[in-house]
C-alpha cells in the first residue's frame, strides 16, 4: 500500500489529467501517445525502403543509359578501326549504323535526362558528334578524340549521378565496377592497338620499331593488370551475391551458361594476346601486325558481349533487389495493419467491457436510491473492474446498514430533525421534535402544526425572516428564535437548516434541526449581567497588571549600568509576549567579578512572572550575602521556588543559567539554552548547559546536579545568551526562526559593537515572525570582548 501511494505521487499529474477524461477520450489520449512514435517509427522505416527503391531505380536508369551509350562507343570504336579505303556501300551501312546508335542515345537521353541531369553533358557531345557527321569525309583524329573525350565525360557523369558508383551492396558494387571501370579501361586499351599500326595498309608482318614497342609493352602492362582485377571483382561479386538468406550464395546463378562461355571466349582472347605482348622484343623478330590488329578486334568486340551480359546480370540483380524492397514494405504494411486492428478491436472489446460494468452499476445505484437493490451484483471477468463492483456490493451493504442505522439515529436523536414546505408546513419530523414541543408523537405534531408563521413562532415576522435568508445563503445556522409549545409556554430554539431545491433549481422547502436552547439564553442573560459588573473590575486589574508590568521592566538592569562595565561590551533585550512575562537577565558587580543570570520560566502572563521575581529577588540575595558556589546557590533557589510554586498550587518551573566573568575568563553553571560562542575568525561554538544544571522547581534538591564548565574570552569574541522565545519564534507560515538563523546574523555581525549585534538581531527576528502573533517572551543578552 505504501508503495503505491509512493507510485500516486509520481503519477499525480497523469491521474489528474485521467480522471477528466471519459474512456474514449482515455483510449483516443493513450492511443496517440502509443501510435504516434511508433507511426514515426514506421513512417521512418518506410521512407528507408522507399528511399533504397528510388535509389536502385535510379541505379537502373543509369544502367539503361550506359547501355545505349557503350552501343554507341561500340560503333564509333568499329567505325574508326575499319580498314582504309572503304568502299562506298561499306561507308554507307556504317553510317547508318553510326546514326541509329546515335538515336538511341538520343531516346535514353530523352527518358533520363531529368532523373540524371545529362544536360549538360549531352550537349556538347550532341554538337561535337553533329560537325563530325557534317565531316564524313574529312573527319581527323582530333574531332574523333574529341567524340571519345565527351562521351568518356557523360560516363562518369551516368555513374555519379546515377549511384552506381555509390552502390553500397558488395555483388552489385563490383558488378558496377567491372562493368563501369574495368571493361571500359581493357575496351579503351584493346582499341589502341590496331592504332598504332594505323598507317601500315595493307598490314604485314614486320619487325618493331622502338616507338611500337613501348607503347605495346605499355598496353600489355595495362591489360594483364586491368585484366586481373576485372577478374577478382566478379570473382567476388559471384561469392558475395544474397538476396535473401535462405537462397544462399547465388555464384551458380549469377554467372549463366551464356555468360560463362562470353566471359572464357573474352578470357582465351585476351590471354592469347597478352601472351604476345609479354613475349615482344624490340627490334629482333618479325611480329604479325595483322594478327594483332585482329586479335585485338575481337577481344574488343567480345568484350562489349561480356558487358551486354554483365549488365543484364546486374539489371537482373537490381530488379531482384527493388522486388525485394517493395515486397518488406507491404509484408511491413500488412504486418502493422493487422497488429492495428487487433489491437483496436482489443480497445473496443475492453471500452465494451467497462461500460458493460459502468452499466450495471449504474442501474444498481437507480434500484438503491428506489430502494429496490436487494442482491449484490455478479460480474464474469476477473480483472479490477471486478474489485470495483465487489467494492460496490460492499457499500451498498454499508448503506443498507447505514440507513437502518440512520433511521435509529434520527428516531432517537437528542435534537429535532424536520423538513418543511417552502409555505410552513411540515412534512417529516423526527420523536424528539415533536417532544420538543409537546406532542405526543411525530404524527400528532404534523397533523396539529399546519401553519408554523401564525403557530410556531412567538415573533410572526421571524419565519419571514428565515425563509428570506435561505433565499439568500442557502443554509442557515444557529437561527434563534422564540417560539410556542402545545400549551401555550414558549422555549427558545436554535436552527440549523439548508435548502432543498428541484432538479431545475427552484426552492422547495426546508431540512434541518432544532435545540432547545432556554437554559442557554437564560444563562447568557446572567452571563450580560455579570459582565456588566466585571467591567469596572477590568478597568481596575488593566492598571494593576500596567504597574505589574513597568515593575518587570524596572528590574532588568540599564543601560547606564552595562555601560559601567570594563572590559566587555553588553547589550539586553526582553519583550514579554503579553503584559508581564516569565523571562528575565540580571547582571552586577562584586568583589571584581561581574556576575550574570538568565532565567526562562514555563509559560508567560501574570503567573509566570511571579515565579520570575521570585528567582531574581532569591539570586541576588544569596549573592549580596557572599554565596558563591553555583551548587548551593541553585539549590536554594530551586527550594525557594518549589516550596512557593506547591504553595502557590502551581507546577511552574524554570531554567536558570549563571555566569560568573572575571578578566577573560567565563564560568558557566545552571542548565538553560546553549550558550553561542562567535570567536573572532567567524567560527560558532555552541556550549550545552544540558550537563551543568537541572530545571528549577521539578524536584526539592538539586544540588548534586549542578557543575560548572569555563570558558576563556579573547579580545574581538562575542558570547551570547538567550531564551527559547528566540529560536522558537514562528513566521506566517508556521517555521521557526532557529538556532541555524541566530548564528548567521551573529556571524555577519561578529566585528560589529554589541550594540548593533543586539539590534540585528531583533531586527531578523521580527522580519521573520512578520504578521504572527508572538508566543513567548523574547530576551537576548549580548557580550563582546573589547
Amino acid at each position: 500500500m505504501k508503495i503505491l501511494v509512493q507510485l500516486g505521487q509520481w503519477f499525480q499529474p497523469a491521474i489528474w489529467l485521467l480522471n477528466r477524461l471519459k474512456y474514449p477520450q482515455k483510449f483516443a489520449l493513450i492511443s496517440c501517445v502509443l501510435l504516434l512514435p511508433l507511426g514515426l517509427m514506421l513512417f521512418l522505416l518506410i521512407s528507408d525502403l522507399q528511399d533504397n527503391v528510388q535509389f536502385t531505380r535510379l541505379e537502373m536508369e543509369g544502367l539503361e543509359y550506359l547501355s545505349a551509350l557503350r552501343q554507341f562507343q561500340e560503333a564509333v570504336l568499329h567505325f574508326q578501326l575499319q580498314p582504309d579505303p572503304l568502299t562506298a556501300s561499306i561507308r554507307s551501312e556504317q553510317e547508318a549504323h553510326l546514326n541509329l546508335r546515335w538515336r538511341s542515345l538520343q531516346a535514353a537521353d530523352q527518358k533520363g535526362r531529368a532523373s540524371l541531369h545529362t544536360q549538360a553533358k549531352f550537349a556538347p557531345l550532341q554538337q561535337t558528334w553533329q560537325t563530325w557527321q557534317a565531316n564524313s569525309y574529312r573527319r581527323s583524329e582530333q574531332d574523333l578524340g574529341l567524340l571519345q573525350t565527351q562521351m568518356d565525360e557523360l560516363w562518369n557523369h551516368i555513374g555519379n549521378s546515377s549511384n552506381l558508383v555509390q552502390d553500397p551492396h558488395l555483388n552489385s558494387y563490383y558488378i558496377m565496377d567491372a562493368l563501369f571501370f574495368k571493361l571500359p579501361i581493357i575496351q579503351a586499351d584493346l582499341a589502341t592497338i590496331p592504332q598504332i599500326f594505323q598507317f601500315n595498309f595493307p598490314a604485314l608482318p614486320s619487325s618493331l620499331t622502338n616507338k611500337e614497342f613501348i607503347q605495346l609493352l605499355r598496353i600489355g602492362g595495362n591489360l594483364s593488370q586491368t585484366y586481373q582485377d576485372f577478374i577478382d571483382h566478379l570473382n567476388v561479386a559471384f561469392h558475395q551475391n544474397f538476396i535473401e538468406e535462405s537462397q544462399g550464395n547465388l555464384s551458380p546463378n549469377l554467372p549463366t551458361n551464356h555468360l560463362r562461355t562470353n566471359l572464357l571466349h573474352f578470357s582465351q582472347l585476351l590471354q592469347s594476346l597478352l601472351k604476345v605482348l609479354q613475349d615482344l622484343k624490340p627490334l629482333d623478330d618479325t611480329v604479325d601486325i595483322p594478327w594483332l590488329k585482329r586479335q585485338s578486334t575481337l577481344s574488343l568486340r567480345q568484350s562489349f558481349v561480356l558487358w551486354d551480359d554483365l549488365n543484364q546480370q546486374l539489371t537482373a540483380l537490381l530488379q531482384g533487389r527493388i522486388q525485394q524492397l517493395i515486397y518488406r514494405q507491404w509484408s511491413l504494411g500488412l504486418f502493422v495493419l493487422l497488429f492495428l486492428l487487433i489491437a483496436i478491436y482489443l480497445f473496443a472489446g475492453f471500452y465494451l467491457s467497462v461500460m458493460q460494468t459502468v452499466a450495471s452499476l449504474r442501474a444498481a445505484s437507480r434500484r438503491m436510491i428506489a430502494g429496490t437493490q436487494k442482491n449484490a451484483i455478479t460480474l464474469s471477468s476477473h480483472d479490477e473492474m471486478a474489485e470495483v463492483v465487489t467494492s460496490f456490493n460492499q457499500v451498498a451493504d454499508a448503506l443498507r446498514s447505514a440507513e437502518k442505522k440512520y433511521r435509529s439515529i434520527v428516531e432517537n436523536a437528542v435534537e429535532g430533525i424536520y423538513q418543511t414546505t417552502l409555505e410552513g408546513t411540515y412534512l417529516t419530523v423526527n420523536p424528539m421534535l415533536a417532544k420538543l414541543y409537546g406532542y405526543d408523537s411525530p404524527e400528532d405534531l404534523i397533523t396539529h402544526l399546519t401553519d408554523l408563521n401564525q403557530q410556531l413562532y412567538v415573533n410572526r415576522d421571524r419565519r419571514q425572516q428565515f425563509t428570506d435568508l435561505m433565499a439568500e445563503q442557502g443554509v442557515v445556522i444557529g437561527f434563534e428564535s422564540e417560539v410556542y409549545q402545545r400549551d401555550g409556554s414558549t422555549i427558545w430554539i436554535s436552527e440549523s437548516a439548508r435548502a432543498i431545491y428541484d432538479s431545475e433549481g427552484q426552492l422547495l422547502g426546508f431540512e434541518g434541526t432544532v435545540v432547545d436552547i432556554t437554559r442557554r439564553k437564560q444563562d447568557e442573560w446572567e452571563i450580560n449581567r455579570l459582565t456588566e459588573q466585571l467591567q469596572g473590575e477590568n478597568l481596575r486589574m488593566g492598571a494593576e497588571l500596567e504597574i505589574t508590568r513597568r515593575l518587570q521592566q524596572m528590574l532588568i538592569p540599564s543601560e547606564a549600568e552595562l555601560n559601567a562595565i570594563a572590559d566587555l561590551e553588553i547589550a539586553g533585550f526582553m519583550e514579554p509576549a503579553t503584559e508581564v512575562g516569565g523571562d528575565y537577565y540580571d547582571i552586577w558587580q562584586q568583589d571584581g567579578k561581574l556576575l550574570i543570570s538568565m532565567g526562562d520560566v514555563t509559560g508567560h502572563g501574570l503567573e509566570s512572572s511571579m515565579v520570575m521575581i521570585m528567582a531574581q529577588t532569591a539570586v541576588r540575595t544569596l549573592i549580596v550575602n557572599g554565596e558563591t558556589d553555583p551548587a548551593r546557590l541553585l539549590n536554594v533557589v530551586n527550594q525557594i521556588i518549589y516550596e512557593n510554586a506547591r504553595r502557590m498550587g502551581s507546577y511552574k518551573n524554570m531554567t536558570l543559567v549563571l555566569l560568573e566573568y572575571k578578566a577573560g575568563l567565563l564560568r558557566l553553571s545552571g542548565q538553560h539554552e546553549e550558550l553561542i560562542l562567535v570567536r573572532q575568525n567567524g567560527q560558532i561554538e555552541q556550549i550545552d548547559t544540558l550537563e551543568l544544571g537541572f530545571p528549577l522547581g521539578l524536584e526539592s534538591d538539586i544540588f548534586h546536579l549542578v557543575s560548572e564548565t569555563e570558558i576563556n574570552l579573547y579580545p574581538g569574541d562575542v558570547a551570547v545568551l538567550y531564551t527559547d522565545g528566540i529560536t522558537e519564534a514562528m513566521n506566517p507560515q508556521n517555521q521557526q526562526y532557529g538556532l541555524e538563523r541566530l548564528c548567521e546574523v551573529l556571524q555577519i555581525y561578529r566585528h560589529s559593537p554589541a550594540q548593533k549585534i543586539r539590534h540585528m538581531i531583533i531586527e531578523d527576528l521580527m522580519r521573520h515572525i512578520h504578521t504572527q502573533k508572538v508566543f513567548d517572551d523574547i530576551t537576548l543578552l549580548v557580550l563582546k570582548q573589547q
